[in-house]
Parts: structure tokens; sequence; C-alpha cells
């Protein structure tokens, strides 16, 4: 048997199941699309990650300006004043 007799013989194969040919085919176009939707969700969800930080340091006031009222709000509390963390709304805790 020669590889030619075997090509053909597979070529036959494939040309009587038509069903099989057509499966393998979605079968493959569907792996091609779940790869291409899955790269789109990573990029989608870095770039909302990206957003919700952008919107989150716009909405905040910024470390400086927490510092500046904490130590208005309360001047004798020193350790307050020193730290990088936003302002608690009275009642929150």
């Amino acid at each position: 048997m020669g590889c030619s007799e075997i090509m053909r013989n597979l070529g036959e194969i494939v040309m009587n199941n038509k069903l099989v040919t057509f499966l393998s085919v979605a079968l493959f176009a569907f792996v091609i699309t779940v790869i291409a939707l899955a790269v789109s969700n990573n990029n989608n969800a870095s770039d909302l990650e990206e957003c919700q930080a952008r919107l989150y340091e716009a909405l905040n006031p910024t470390t400086t300006t927490a510092a500046t009222i904490t130590t208005t709000l309360a001047p004798a509390d020193t350790t307050t004043a020193a730290t990088s963390e936003p302002p608690v709304p009275p009642g929150s805790k």
C-alpha cells in the first residue's frame, strides 16, 4: 500500500461521510471563535479596571486635601493627619 493509495482511501472516506466533514469544520470554527472571544474578554476586563481606577481617582479627594481636612477638624490628632487614608464620614464606624 503506497502513500497515494492511503490518501485516496482517506479522501473517499471523507467524501462519503459529509456529516463528519461538516462537523469537523464546525468544531474548528468553534475553537477559533472561543479563542477570539477569550482574548476580547481579557482586553475588555483590563479596560474596565483602568476606567474604574480613573473614576475612583476622579471622585475621591486627594490625600493632601484629606490631610488638610483632618488637620482642621482635629488638630490635636497628629497620627490621623500623617496617614494617607481618606477621611471617614461621621457615623460610619
